[in-house]
């Protein structure tokens, strides 16, 4: 990178034409390509001024002063150069220039580099080329990413260690914020938060950027379709929280806490919804033929979606008035903290949320009510049945219904 130092003459008329006053402007030069910096605040007439030399001279007053100046000028915006060099593949006159001018700073905090993607995020949803639904998961995954950052006391991106994504993961692990398979999205995010940041300069080049991701990539096997059977989800929809309070174990008001967030969350279970359509209760009940049916369009695919309810579902609806606005509504996060303690009081040994509502419901619908992948799918609002897979899959209660026996197909022959 070269730096010039050039005259330039003010617009004032003057008296002296030929000496005119002026200041001296600084242009930075990268592979023929070329910016003006700006004025250095130098003032002086054209006499005083040496371009070949770079430099005042003369008997102008605060000379040495003045070169001085320029000389540290040109000294910043070299080691400015030397140092863009370590944090970009390609540094044009322009960034220099944004830099040097205090545009942009080198010391961004992990919170800036969080609220900077958000907002790229945020325009990203206006564009519809991410959904809403997308984002609060994305805000969720920071929320655990900037706990972790806390309690390491980790507030800019190089404190970051070479092992930062695995020690996330089992942090998240240990803390029992999730399973493993979150817990490696959360990780994946992560390094999407900081590659971003890393692009725009707001970010050194991680020595973690080459570590192998932890936990194990999505497939097949590895999908997480943990549901409750119908004896669990039974024994939860009649769960009576009153009996902790005659036991002194929880007093009157955690109990209707409980009882109205198991309500919440047995009803999904019976209609399969995602959390935020459930909380925006955007969707119908319709009579059909002495049955009720559920009706809506989910917020993320925009398919439209028909469950009938059984019986709990009604039960459970008719608790709040039948009034689908009464039905209890809460933030993902705290709904599921809630379902934490509520797998606790009533010895269910799973991690309950709000994914798992959804995911009994395929496995319900799939291996004992047999209804067809097609059906399942579009029952849960999903585009097609390729993504069924991380709900449920078929199991062998439905095959042991479905299967013939060598004896009954020797009979149709």
């Amino acid at each position: 990178m070269k730096v010039l130092f050039w005259f330039r003459k003010s617009e004032a008329k003057q008296i002296n034409g030929n000496d005119p006053d002026g200041t001296i402007q600084c242009r930075v030069t990268i592979d023929s390509d070329e910016i003006e910096i700006g004025s250095t605040k130098i003032n002086c007439k054209k006499s005083a001024w040496d371009a070949t030399g770079q430099k005042i001279y003369g008997n102008y007053k605060y000379t040495a002063k003045t070169n001085q100046k320029l000389s540290l000028i040109s000294t910043n915006l070299l080691r400015l150069y030397d140092v863009l060099n370590t944090k970009y593949d390609h540094v044009s006159p322009a960034l220099v220039k944004e830099y040097y001018l205090s545009k942009r700073k080198f010391n961004y905090s992990i919170q800036e580099c969080k609220d900077a993607f958000f907002i790229h995020r945020e325009k990203m949803v206006e564009k519809k080329a991410i959904t809403e639904s997308t984002l609060t998961v994305n805000e969720n995954y920071a929320r655990h990413i900037l706990d972790f950052c806390e309690i390491q006391k980790i507030t800019k991106p190089l404190q970051i260690g070479s092992n930062f994504f695995n020690d996330l993961f089992e942090f998240l692990i240990d803390d029992s914020r999730c399973g493993e398979r979150m817990a490696r999205k959360v990780a994946c995010f992560a390094k999407q938060v900081l590659k971003w940041s890393r692009q725009k300069g707001m970010c050194p080049d991680l020595l973690c950027f080459g570590e192998e991701m932890p936990g194990f990539a999505e497939s097949e096997e590895y999908i997480d379709t943990t549901h409750l059977s119908i004896r669990q989800l039974d024994h939860l929809f009649q769960f009576d929280f009153n009996v902790l309070v005659q036991s002194e174990q929880i007093i009157q008001q955690t109990a209707d806490t409980l009882s109205s967030e198991r309500d919440a969350f047995v009803f999904n279970c019976f209609t399969g919804m995602h959390h935020c359509d459930y909380n925006n209760k955007a969707f119908n009940i319709e009579p059909y033929y002495g049955s009720l049916f559920l009706t809506g369009k989910r917020q993320k695919t925009k398919k439209r979606f028909s469950i009938k309810l059984l019986e709990p579902a009604v039960t459970i609806l008719q608790r709040y008035n039948n009034l689908l606005a009464e039905l209890p509504t809460k933030s993902n996060q705290k709904r599921n903290d809630t379902l934490k303690l509520i797998a606790i009081y009533t010895g269910i040994p799973l991690r309950l949320s709000t994914k798992i509502a959804r995911k009994t419901f395929c496995d319900l619908a799939l291996n004992e009510m047999l209804m067809s992948a097609d059906d399942v799918a579009a029952c849960l609002g999903l585009t097609n049945t390729k993504y069924l897979k991380n709900y449920g899959r078929i199991r062998e209660r439905r095959l042991m219904k479905t299967m013939k026996s060598w004896s009954e197909l020797q009979v149709a022959i």
